[in-house]
């Protein structure tokens, strides 16, 4: 269905959703949940399609490569979240008709990490209706019927191709991030939605939510639906890391860990005990949670970034919280990060960061 079908099915309801919010939609679902921590790092084949106007992405390349799979087993890392962007995997003016040669690149990354012990989670980083790096969907997510159509129908279309792949291969992330119209109230009833077209398809697919305003607070509407985790994210303080991104005030002097007192402000200044402790009553619960995304950006001080890492990893640690790097290739990973102060080692023709590498290995 292309988008000028959607249009003229705008005032369309999503089909089914009624009686989602009681927990109805997950019956006889399996309360399965990893049996370990996920570790592991964010892999960006199939991160941003080609835009105009933007340079290339060397960390984008269209698909996935075997390659990162092995090097994530022999290192000892067992997840790997692929988030995408809805528009590489459908055809022409579409929303919903997937291209299957695009489909087929995605069945060779399960299998992939199948063959090396790599837990896939598949996350629509763009979703139809919404994408937290821009505004430029023609319908809004959290409140356009057309939108969740769209979402709604590519859910189940990606729980129908991988049903009978076993949880512990695959797992499904609803869509990163949601902020604006997709969050507060809106939030919830629209998690529930996706959750209710996916497991209409497969009753038993274990599915991530992010956390609501940004992937920052838990959301208790979902608490009671088995086979249902939730994601947070590991970026306080945002004085560490996004330190000089551009996209976030931070101070003009490099920061320190911890952060000398009067570093930045309030908001920036946000611990990773913050963070989790807003997770706590979830934990109490018994919900699984982990930190879908951390990192550090690399004008970061390359010894303050890696102190504060081990800090997190050994608060994560202690609350048995798994967690995933963003990224492995590029300004916040280990491989080809562009810092300017690590001594670097070639692996395979990349630039490897061994200190990052090593500390993020013994947790």
């Amino acid at each position: 269905m292309n988008r000028r079908e959607f249009l003229r099915l705008g005032a369309v309801a999503v089909a089914g959703a009624a009686g989602v919010a009681t927990g109805a939609s997950a019956a006889g679902t399996a309360d399965w949940r990893p049996p370990q921590r996920w570790r592991g790092v964010n892999l960006l084949g199939m991160f941003r399609c080609p835009t105009i106007g933007l340079a290339p992405d060397p960390r984008v390349d269209g698909h996935f490569v075997e390659w990162e799979f092995k090097a994530l087993h022999d290192w000892g890392f067992n997840f790997a979240r692929l988030p995408l962007d809805y528009r590489i995997l459908v055809t022409g003016d579409s929303w919903t008709n997937l291209d299957e040669k695009k489909m087929k690149l995605l069945d060779e990354a399960i299998a992939w990490g199948r063959a090396y012990g790599i837990h896939v989670q598949i996350a629509l980083h763009r979703i139809p209706g919404y994408c937290i790096l821009d505004q430029t969907e023609a319908f809004p997510l959290g409140t356009s019927a057309v939108a969740q159509e769209a979402a709604c129908t590519m859910w189940a279309a990606f729980a129908r191709r991988w049903k009978g792949v076993p949880n512990e291969i695959l797992s499904f992330n609803l869509f990163n991030e949601p902020t604006r119209h997709t969050a507060g109230a809106n939030y919830p009833p629209l998690a529930l939605k996706l959750i209710h077209a996916i497991r209409a398809v497969d009753p038993d697919r274990f599915i991530m939510a992010d956390g609501n305003q940004c992937a920052s607070v838990p959301v208790p509407e979902l608490y009671a639906i088995p086979g249902v985790g939730q994601a947070f994210r590991g970026y306080t303080p945002h004085a560490i890391t996004h330190y000089a991104s551009g996209y976030v005030k931070t101070p003009k002097e490099p920061p320190t860990w911890p952060l000398a007192p009067g570093y930045g402000d309030a908001w920036t200044r946000r611990s990773p005990e913050d963070t989790v402790a807003l997770y706590q009553g979830a934990l109490d619960a018994g919900e699984f949670c982990m930190v879908g995304e951390f990192g550090c950006r690399n004008r970061t001080p390359h010894a303050v970034a890696l102190a504060w890492m081990e800090h997190c990893l050994k608060l994560w640690t202690s609350k048995n919280l798994g967690w995933a790097l963003w990224n492995l290739r590029g300004h916040n990973g280990f491989l080809d990060s562009g810092r300017t102060d690590v001594a670097y080692e070639d692996f395979n023709g990349h630039k490897l960061d061994r200190r990052m590498l090593e500390l993020l290995r013994r947790y």
